[in-house]
């Protein structure tokens, strides 16, 4: 080896221990934390499949834009890394993945898509035994057309909700369609209410259009 050759490799080592000792939570650590993360694997075959339908009563227009999400969430935490093997002595936060799936516009304002209880893979992800994932929540969003500034309507059945294939109600006012007359937002959301009584008072019914979101176990 080169003189030059041998200086640049004993430099090279010095930068890399500064990096540790100096800045850990800094770009240095997380591209070494970015190395050893695992990848999350969806699962290429699920089997536990449920119908999602949607009912929209009392539209104040047509919703060109319509999107489905299922969340899942890593439910037992003993399988992550804990604080002392983690840059900075950080709890591991929850793993989580976004999985969109289609909705099928059926008639009289009706629409339907498949959502999977599965679709996860089940896996020792970290050495530490299976990390379990559970469907949290699933999410229809809708808009008037797609364009970014109108109003982004969401609703959401918790995985809960839908195993237990309860129906859910969910109120929103029509002022908001395409976007609120008042919004200076650029994107404006709006969650909507399950409970009516906690509307503005001054909103009457025909101010009002709904969204149910229900769900039933279906072959896959």
């Amino acid at each position: 080896m080169s003189f030059f050759s041998s200086k640049l490799s004993a430099f090279s080592e010095i930068a890399a221990l500064l990096c540790v000792a100096v800045m850990p939570m800094t770009a240095c650590s997380q591209s070494m934390n970015t190395q050893t993360k695992p990848e999350y694997r969806e699962n290429p075959n699920p089997e536990q499949a449920y119908r999602l339908t949607m009912r929209i009563d009392g539209g104040p227009g047509t919703f060109d834009w319509i999107r489905g999400f299922a969340q899942y969430d890593v439910e037992n935490r003993e399988c992550l890394p804990p604080p002392k093997e983690n840059p900075g002595g950080y709890q591991s936060p929850v793993p989580t993945r976004s999985i969109p799936f289609d909705l099928e516009r059926l008639p009289d304002d009706e629409y339907a898509g498949t959502v999977f209880v599965d679709g996860m893979i089940d896996e020792d992800y970290h050495g530490r035994g299976i990390c379990r994932w559970a469907l949290k929540n699933v999410q229809v969003q809708l808009k008037a057309t797609g364009v970014k500034n109108e109003t982004l309507f969401m609703a959401d059945l918790y995985g809960g909700e839908l195993l237990a294939g309860h129906a859910k109600k969910i109120h929103y006012s029509k002022r908001s369609y395409p976007r609120h007359p008042d919004s200076t937002l650029d994107e404006p959301l709006s969650s909507g209410q399950t409970n009516r009584s906690r509307m503005a008072s001054y909103l009457t019914d025909d101010d009002l259009f709904t969204i149910t979101l229900s769900a039933q176990e279906a072959a896959p």
